[in-house]
Protein backbone atom coordinates (compact mmCIF):
# COMPACT_ATOMS: atom_id res chain seq x y z
CA UNK A 1 0.00 0.00 0.00
CA UNK A 2 1.51 3.10 -1.06
CA UNK A 3 1.04 5.88 1.57
CA UNK A 4 1.99 9.34 0.84
CA UNK A 5 3.58 10.85 3.90
CA UNK A 6 1.39 14.13 5.22
CA UNK A 7 2.94 17.21 5.81
CA UNK A 8 3.86 17.01 10.03
CA UNK A 9 1.62 19.78 11.62
CA UNK A 10 3.07 22.79 12.68
CA UNK A 11 2.71 23.38 16.53
CA UNK A 12 1.62 26.52 17.79
CA UNK A 13 4.92 28.37 18.41
CA UNK A 14 6.22 26.60 15.01
CA UNK A 15 3.13 28.28 13.03
CA UNK A 16 3.32 31.11 15.11
CA UNK A 17 7.54 32.05 14.39
CA UNK A 18 6.42 30.58 10.50
CA UNK A 19 3.66 33.89 10.68
CA UNK A 20 6.58 36.46 11.89
CA UNK A 21 8.94 34.97 8.82
CA UNK A 22 6.76 35.68 5.99
CA UNK A 23 5.41 39.13 7.33
CA UNK A 24 9.02 40.04 7.56
CA UNK A 25 9.62 39.01 4.19
CA UNK A 26 6.91 40.82 2.55
CA UNK A 27 6.83 43.80 4.41
CA UNK A 28 10.06 44.34 3.04
CA UNK A 29 8.85 43.22 -0.04
CA UNK A 30 5.77 45.66 0.12
CA UNK A 31 5.67 47.62 2.59
CA UNK A 32 3.96 47.29 5.73
CA UNK A 33 1.29 49.03 4.80
CA UNK A 34 0.67 46.50 1.52
CA UNK A 35 0.66 43.56 3.45
CA UNK A 36 -3.41 42.80 4.39
CA UNK A 37 -4.22 39.57 6.91
CA UNK A 38 -5.27 37.78 3.88
CA UNK A 39 -1.95 38.30 1.90
CA UNK A 40 -0.22 36.26 4.62
CA UNK A 41 -3.36 33.35 4.84
CA UNK A 42 -2.31 33.32 1.05
CA UNK A 43 0.81 32.91 0.95
CA UNK A 44 1.33 30.73 4.30
CA UNK A 45 -1.89 28.72 2.24
CA UNK A 46 -4.05 29.00 5.11
CA UNK A 47 -6.80 30.74 6.30
CA UNK A 48 -7.43 33.87 7.76
CA UNK A 49 -8.94 33.18 11.12
CA UNK A 50 -5.94 31.08 11.83
CA UNK A 51 -3.39 33.77 11.31
CA UNK A 52 -5.84 36.03 13.52
CA UNK A 53 -6.11 33.02 15.85
CA UNK A 54 -2.23 34.15 16.46
CA UNK A 55 -2.26 37.81 16.30
CA UNK A 56 -5.10 40.09 16.39
CA UNK A 57 -3.86 42.33 12.90
CA UNK A 58 -0.46 43.03 11.07
CA UNK A 59 0.56 45.99 13.52
CA UNK A 60 0.20 43.28 16.57
CA UNK A 61 2.82 41.28 14.08
CA UNK A 62 4.91 43.70 13.54
CA UNK A 63 4.97 44.70 16.73
CA UNK A 64 6.69 41.12 18.13
CA UNK A 65 8.77 41.01 15.00
CA UNK A 66 10.41 44.07 15.42
CA UNK A 67 10.67 43.18 19.63
CA UNK A 68 12.32 39.81 18.50
CA UNK A 69 14.73 41.38 15.95
CA UNK A 70 15.84 44.40 17.77
CA UNK A 71 16.57 42.73 21.28
CA UNK A 72 18.41 39.93 19.05
CA UNK A 73 20.25 42.76 17.24
CA UNK A 74 21.62 44.87 19.96
CA UNK A 75 22.18 41.64 22.28
CA UNK A 76 24.71 40.94 19.44
CA UNK A 77 26.34 44.77 18.90
CA UNK A 78 26.89 44.82 22.81
CA UNK A 79 30.32 42.52 23.07
CA UNK A 80 31.37 44.42 19.80
CA UNK A 81 31.39 47.49 21.42
CA UNK A 82 32.46 46.09 24.95
CA UNK A 83 35.41 44.51 22.80
CA UNK A 84 36.85 47.72 21.96
CA UNK A 85 39.91 49.52 23.41
CA UNK A 86 40.28 52.54 25.40
CA UNK A 87 42.54 53.89 23.64
CA UNK A 88 40.64 53.31 20.85
CA UNK A 89 40.25 56.44 18.33
CA UNK A 90 36.60 58.48 18.27
CA UNK A 91 35.50 56.74 15.10
CA UNK A 92 35.95 52.98 15.74
CA UNK A 93 32.51 52.90 17.74
CA UNK A 94 30.63 54.16 15.01
CA UNK A 95 32.26 52.69 12.50
CA UNK A 96 31.53 48.99 14.61
CA UNK A 97 27.95 50.20 14.24
CA UNK A 98 27.86 50.82 10.77
CA UNK A 99 29.53 47.68 9.76
CA UNK A 100 27.17 45.78 11.87
CA UNK A 101 24.00 47.16 10.77
CA UNK A 102 25.43 46.70 7.26
CA UNK A 103 25.36 42.71 8.21
CA UNK A 104 22.12 43.12 9.75
CA UNK A 105 20.40 43.77 6.35
CA UNK A 106 17.27 42.00 6.82
CA UNK A 107 16.27 44.01 10.21
CA UNK A 108 17.27 47.33 8.98
CA UNK A 109 14.98 47.03 5.83
CA UNK A 110 12.55 45.65 8.12
CA UNK A 111 12.54 48.45 10.76
CA UNK A 112 12.35 50.86 7.60
CA UNK A 113 9.48 49.00 5.81
CA UNK A 114 7.05 51.46 7.07
CA UNK A 115 5.74 54.80 8.25
CA UNK A 116 2.68 53.77 11.02
CA UNK A 117 3.21 54.91 14.80
CA UNK A 118 4.37 51.67 16.06
CA UNK A 119 7.61 51.65 13.11
CA UNK A 120 8.19 55.23 14.33
CA UNK A 121 7.80 54.28 18.25
CA UNK A 122 10.21 51.10 17.67
CA UNK A 123 12.25 53.12 15.02
CA UNK A 124 12.96 55.89 17.94
CA UNK A 125 13.44 53.63 20.28
CA UNK A 126 16.12 51.37 18.35
CA UNK A 127 18.00 54.88 18.17
CA UNK A 128 17.99 55.86 21.80
CA UNK A 129 19.13 52.26 22.57
CA UNK A 130 22.10 52.96 20.09
CA UNK A 131 23.18 55.94 21.55
CA UNK A 132 22.82 54.58 25.08
CA UNK A 133 25.23 51.64 23.60
CA UNK A 134 27.45 54.49 22.04
CA UNK A 135 27.59 56.30 25.23
CA UNK A 136 29.65 53.60 27.03
CA UNK A 137 32.02 54.05 24.27
CA UNK A 138 34.69 56.32 26.90
CA UNK A 139 36.55 57.57 23.58
CA UNK A 140 32.99 59.21 22.24
CA UNK A 141 33.11 62.42 24.04
CA UNK A 142 29.29 63.12 22.79
CA UNK A 143 27.91 60.83 25.61
CA UNK A 144 27.89 64.72 27.05
CA UNK A 145 25.96 66.04 23.99
CA UNK A 146 22.56 64.57 23.94
CA UNK A 147 21.88 66.19 19.95
CA UNK A 148 25.11 65.01 18.71
CA UNK A 149 24.38 61.90 20.06
CA UNK A 150 20.94 62.01 18.37
CA UNK A 151 22.85 63.04 15.14
CA UNK A 152 25.27 60.24 15.09
CA UNK A 153 22.65 57.29 15.69
CA UNK A 154 20.21 59.04 13.28
CA UNK A 155 23.55 59.29 10.58
CA UNK A 156 24.79 55.67 11.09
CA UNK A 157 21.16 54.35 10.62
CA UNK A 158 20.34 56.07 7.41
CA UNK A 159 23.78 55.62 6.16
CA UNK A 160 24.02 51.63 6.63
CA UNK A 161 20.03 51.96 5.22
CA UNK A 162 21.35 53.41 2.12
CA UNK A 163 24.17 51.12 1.84
CA UNK A 164 21.95 48.01 2.29
CA UNK A 165 19.38 49.40 -0.44
CA UNK A 166 21.62 51.02 -2.65
CA UNK A 167 24.26 48.25 -4.32
CA UNK A 168 26.21 50.98 -6.56
CA UNK A 169 27.27 52.43 -3.27
CA UNK A 170 30.46 51.32 -1.75
CA UNK A 171 30.14 50.75 1.99
CA UNK A 172 33.79 51.11 2.45
CA UNK A 173 33.77 54.60 1.08
CA UNK A 174 31.07 55.41 3.54
CA UNK A 175 32.85 53.84 6.23
CA UNK A 176 35.84 56.32 5.50
CA UNK A 177 33.79 59.19 4.97
CA UNK A 178 31.92 58.36 8.54
CA UNK A 179 34.94 57.98 10.33
CA UNK A 180 36.64 61.77 9.00
CA UNK A 181 32.96 63.03 10.16
CA UNK A 182 33.01 61.40 13.53
CA UNK A 183 36.86 62.31 13.97
CA UNK A 184 36.24 66.12 12.86
CA UNK A 185 33.10 66.15 15.33
CA UNK A 186 35.28 64.50 18.11
CA UNK A 187 38.31 67.02 17.54
CA UNK A 188 35.86 70.09 17.60
CA UNK A 189 34.45 69.28 20.82
CA UNK A 190 37.73 68.49 22.63
CA UNK A 191 38.17 72.22 21.50
CA UNK A 192 40.89 71.10 18.64
CA UNK A 193 38.57 73.15 16.23
CA UNK A 194 37.54 76.46 17.14
CA UNK A 195 34.25 78.06 15.49
CA UNK A 196 35.90 80.17 13.37
CA UNK A 197 35.47 83.23 15.80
Amino acid sequence: MDMTALPRRLSAPERRQQILDMAASLFVERGFESVTVADLAHELQTSRPTIYSYFPSTEAILDELLGQRLSGLLSRLDPLLRDLSPDSPPSNAAEVVFRFLLGEADTLRLLHSGGVPTFQARRHAFLSQLGERLTLSPELLIRREPELLLLLTTLLDSLALRAVTDPSLDADRLARSLNTFVVGGAQALRGGHGSGS
